[in-house]
């Protein structure tokens, strides 16, 4: 049986999933037409089923705002003078609905209503336009048309930024999950390169003391990881406290030595100013120095030198990483912080390193970018706070 206020449809079930089935198809889409004059309906109805779409008729504006909770229309045409709820009421009630899918519905005002504050209040309600009667069939079909495609293309837009936004969280699922297995793993090895220690002294064999000093730097780089994706979904404030910045590079540095040797790479740093304490939390600047020494001893040629440098001004620090690398293409700097972004010269990686960097560098109250003025090569530069004078003084 046909709902009250409604007309059957002629060539399709009046279900959502018809409707569905007939997008599917590649049909021009489904219309409802919201009008109480037969003599109107039915010349519209012929001319929309002509150019294929499916048609579903309402005669009251009850009946409307049912139909479109439950058949999900690619159109509305609405006529203003309708009995129970007239066409304001309608689009008023359709833009505020909590189904977005329903509440982007597009919207025809058909009437008789002809002023321009009449056409005015239509728009500012949410109509997509606004058809004095008489009409343009011709002109009624193109604009049926072209607000169909527009709202199709915005729906697929949102399903693909949806499909993506899940493939995001997914991935960081698991970096998380991996990382909390890193850490536990890390644990073990430190554990037992320390049992190892106490047997034999590390002046008796300098390597386990090596392998015991990174394990436990790799264990708390694990704890950092973690640390930041707190920070990142916003579960974490970090804390700032005074701390010589310039210590904690020269600790870092020393870790990397042995891997930059490797690749024939000398890492130098110096401070250029007053050293004085730093507003920063700790493990989070061990986070931003390891990852920037990584990243340069990765990029940087063979038989070359990365450059740290501490830098004290009068109320900021600057930690400066220099690689004699192949640098970043200047249109590509403005995304290198992207999460999941890689150059187009560096490929390695999992796009995460330098917008962990920004997000902690940010979450300290600094930032970071790249300084323009290194020369050759590729340097980024951590900008951070330093205290007032008064409560700092260090050598």
């Amino acid at each position: 049986m046909s709902q009250p206020g409604a007309r059957p449809a002629a060539n399709a079930a009046e279900t959502g999933s018809a409707v569905l089935t007939a997008v599917d198809r590649k049909v021009p889409g489904a219309i409802l037409i919201v009008e109480d004059e037969p003599e109107i309906i039915a010349p519209l109805c012929h001319t929309l089923r002509r150019a294929g779409y499916i048609v579903f008729e309402a005669e009251d504006g009850l009946t409307a705002c049912r139909m479109i909770g439950s058949h999900h229309p690619d159109l509305v045409l609405l006529d203003i003078l309708l009995p129970d709820l007239d066409g304001w009421e309608v689009c008023r009630m359709l833009r505020q609905h909590p189904d977005p899918l329903v509440a982007t519905t597009p919207v025809i005002m058909l009437t008789a209503l002809n002023t321009p504050d009449d056409k005015l209040h239509g728009l500012q309600l949410g109509a997509d336009a606004y058809l004095p009667k008489p009409y343009s069939q011709q002109e009624l079909l193109l604009l049926s048309s072209k607000l169909i495609e527009r709202h199709r293309r915005r729906l697929t837009l949102e399903e693909q930024v949806a499909t993506l936004n899940r493939t995001v969280e997914q991935q960081q699922d698991l970096q998380q999950l991996l990382f909390h297995e890193l850490r536990n793993q890390l644990t073990i090895l430190h554990g037992f390169t320390q049992l190892l220690q106490e047997e034999n002294p590390p002046s008796e064999d300098p390597r386990l003391a090596a392998i015991h000093r990174s394990s436990s730097y790799l264990q708390s780089l694990a704890e950092d990881f973690l640390l930041v994706r707190k920070v990142q979904d916003g579960r974490l404030q970090l804390p700032v406290e005074p701390l010589l910045a310039h210590d904690l590079v020269s600790e870092v540095a020393e870790l990397y030595t042995p891997a930059a040797k490797l690749q024939g790479i000398s890492i130098r740093w110096r401070t250029e100013g007053q050293r004085r304490v730093v507003s920063a939390n700790r493990p989070a600047l061990k986070v931003i120095i390891s990852t920037l020494l990584d990243n340069a001893i990765k990029y940087g040629p063979a038989d070359s030198t990365v450059d740290l440098v501490c830098a004290y001004g009068e109320k900021h620090f600057a930690l400066r990483v220099c690689d004699a690398g192949q640098g970043i293409a200047p249109e590509e700097r403005a995304r290198i912080f992207e999460q999941f972004y890689r150059g187009s010269h560096r490929t390695a990686g999992s796009g995460l390193g330098l917008y962990g960097i920004r997000v902690l560098s940010r979450a300290m109250g600094g930032d970071v970018d790249v300084d323009e003025h290194c020369g050759t090569g590729f340097c980024m530069q951590v900008r951070l706070s330093l205290p007032s004078p008064g409560r700092q003084s260090a050598t």
